[in-house]
């Protein structure tokens, strides 16, 4: 981790951190609503065991942005513009390698499909599951962030945790493996409400 930071300018670690929402970083849980204090408090496991969590997911990551600073290398030198659009426009895919945190922001390390783009960007809004775009699981994806904001909308977090799972045991097949994990990793941020709970799934979608 040392190694990394010390790789990154000043100016870099800036420009993320304030590409972060305030909402993410110091109040991620609206079931909770938790406050964060230090980096060490946004997720109650280890940062190895975050990192394989969403290492398990596969190359499922797009870029949200097609703009320069969309994706940083491991200089802290950010892609050019035109090579982010090509990224973006050819729907590239990515792969978590490593996610890590410098005072209350997350990064993500990614690695693209083909091998060809390395770098990181932020946590919640840098990247987002392309599954979220498959029609089957929409309702699912709905219904979860439904879950992670029943009580800041005063509804019961339980009764809507329960219509989540119900449409998650209705799917079949590859939608259905996906989503009875995002149910796992719903019920932990549910229970524990810190930035690594969020369902994998959700990235992207969350905080709405």
């Amino acid at each position: 981790m040392k190694k990394y930071f010390h790789k990154f300018s000043k100016t870099v670690i800036a420009a993320a951190l304030l590409s972060v929402p305030v909402g993410a970083v110091f109040s991620v849980n609206n079931v909770n609503a938790k406050t964060v204090t230090s980096a060490e408090k946004l997720f109650h496991y280890s940062k190895k065991t975050l990192s394989k969590k969403f290492a398990q997911a596969g190359y499922v990551f797009k870029l949200t942005d097609a703009t320069k600073g969309a994706l940083y290398k491991s200089t802290g030198k950010p892609y050019s513009t035109k090579v982010i659009k090509k990224i973006v426009k050819n729907n590239t895919l990515f792969k978590v390698k490593k996610v890590w945190s410098i005072h209350n922001g997350m990064f993500v390390d990614l690695v693209s499909k083909d091998g060809k783009y390395k770098g990181y960007t932020t946590y919640l809004t840098g990247i987002y599951n392309k599954n979220t775009e498959d029609e089957k699981l929409q309702p699912l994806v709905q219904a979860e962030l439904d879950v992670t904001t029943a009580r800041d909308n005063n509804k019961p977090t339980a009764e809507l945790l329960a219509k989540a799972e119900t449409l998650a045991n209705e799917l079949t097949g590859y939608e259905k493996k996906i989503a009875l994990t995002s149910i796992k990793e719903l019920k932990e941020f549910v229970k524990y409400g810190t930035m690594g709970e969020i369902p994998v799934l959700l990235i992207g979608k969350y905080p709405d």
